[in-house]
């Protein structure tokens, strides 16, 4: 590594920057997280000033906004910034709920106190930041804290109950380890989780009510087809072009060849495929997967209320929704806590059955490691085969074609916890070998996590 006597900090990272290539990778690894830090402090500097020229503007005519030409502060902002106007609100709530005065800081640090600590130790971007700071300001605590009316139905949920400080601390705790796209995930378990099961099936009605598709005939000749739909309609759809993407994937690699076609490409020859067999397709699906799964524990589906998840969903469906889907001939609902099938063969035989499948696939509920979902996947031995592996439960992962190959040319390690698999790197990863959990484990609340929420002491 280049030596460098700069005194400003940002003069060194632009010293390493230049030399970055006779860096080890653990060194190149560790200047992009001291950039990024680096990055973040710069957005907590410009997301106090936003704060200020938010109070300098206030609604109405008399703002320095208006006064200057402008919309809304916002707008003001991201002519300044060179962003977008949905970035510069994003740094302006940031700013305004660490820096602002109590009465114009709803959801600041007094209120969520270690989501602001994290902000302020470079922890969390803005966009993380907005991101949970909106799903935890709806929990009843946070609302009190703001004089905020709560209904006894949000104080009846599973996270309702629970006390503010400890659903914070969880969902933090779990944001500063993943990308905004599993933070987006993660989100949408803790609004399942502080909706009432009877607004999530009015809203999921008011989504059925919006679904539309349309079609349009370009002028070059090209068809434009445009949709949106709600989650249960769109699920046979998803699955079916997940299936037809795993099809030919798997077939290019079994062939070891390259399939030139880019993944909206191979979307758009499924939507042809599906067009094709809903006109009499001999060959039914073409050994293309298109079932739905769906899940729900035994208590929910007696008793109607909480929510389920639906393969290749990231946002909870409640259970009144996919009990009136369950009936349908392509969904097959998988009831958790229920079954007896053998799902240990020892080395009795070598490849997994449908029972096994369909436990691992409830289990992992998609790549174990990067969350792509089961249409994608396949199960795969932990210890290969050849060199004694076993056909059971326990020895079988779900992972996507890509995540399989890196797992075993890189060599990682795995071990199972209580709450799922744990991915060990290799040696060659370098000093620090600080085991990552699967993807299940980053993005939802699972029981353990419920279990600790529960329990009496510091949060």
């Amino acid at each position: 590594m280049a030596e460098t006597t700069a005194t400003d900090p940002l003069e060194g990272l632009r010293a390493r920057a230049e030399a970055a290539a006779d860096l080890t990778d653990w060194d190149a690894v560790a200047l992009m997280r001291d950039a990024v830090a680096r990055r973040r402090e710069h957005d907590l500097v410009i997301a106090q000033v936003a704060a200020d020229l938010g109070a300098r503007s206030p609604a109405g005519p008399g703002g320095m906004a208006r006064r200057r030409g402008f919309k809304g502060v916002d707008q003001l902002i991201a002519a300044e910034t060179g962003g977008t106007v949905a970035e510069a609100e994003r740094l302006r709530i940031l700013g305004t709920a660490l820096f602002g005065r109590p009465d114009d800081a709803p959801g600041g640090a007094s209120v969520l106190p270690h989501l602001a600590w994290a902000a302020r130790e470079r922890r969390l971007s803005a966009d993380a930041f907005v991101l949970l700071r909106s799903v935890l300001m709806t929990h009843p605590d946070a609302r009190d804290a703001d004089g905020l009316p709560v209904s006894d139905a949000v104080r009846a949920t599973p996270l309702g109950r629970v006390p503010l400080a400890r659903v914070e601390r969880m969902a933090v705790d779990k944001a500063v380890t993943v990308p905004l796209r599993s933070i987006r995930s993660l989100v949408a378990q803790f609004e399942a989780g502080l909706t009432p099961p009877v607004v999530a099936e009015e809203r999921y009605e008011e989504q059925f009510q919006m679904r539309q598709a349309s079609t349009r005939e370009e002028a070059d000749g090209m068809i434009r087809l445009t949709a949106l739909l709600d989650p249960m309609t769109a699920a046979p759809l998803l699955a079916a072009l997940d299936g037809y993407l795993k099809k030919a994937f798997r077939s290019a690699r079994d062939a070891d060849e390259v399939d030139a076609r880019t993944p909206s490409q191979l979307r758009a020859d499924a939507l042809g495929w599906l067009g094709r067999h809903a006109n009499g397709c001999r060959k039914p699906h073409d050994a293309v997967k298109t079932t739905v799964s769906i899940r729900m524990t035994l208590a929910d589906l007696t008793g109607g209320d909480g929510y389920g998840s639906v393969d290749g969903l990231d946002k909870p469906v409640p259970v009144g929704v996919l009990r009136r889907h369950a009936a349908d001939a392509q969904i097959v609902p998988t009831i958790l806590g229920m079954g007896s099938e053998i799902l240990d063969h020892g080395r009795a035989q070598r490849l997994f059955t449908a029972a096994q499948r369909r436990a691992i696939a409830e289990r992992d509920r998609g790549c174990a490691y990067c969350g792509a979902p089961p249409s994608h996947c396949d199960v795969h031995h932990v210890t290969e085969f050849q060199y004694g592996g076993l056909t059971d439960v326990r020895d079988g992962l779900m992972l996507c074609v890509a995540c399989h190959h890196w797992f075993h040319r890189e060599r990682w390690g795995l071990r199972w916890r209580e709450d799922g698999p744990e991915f060990v790197p290799s040696a060659s990863y370098g000093p620090e070998r600080k085991p990552r959990p699967g993807y299940r484990r980053q993005v939802t609340f699972t029981e353990q996590d419920m279990a600790a929420l529960g329990r009496d002491g510091p949060p």
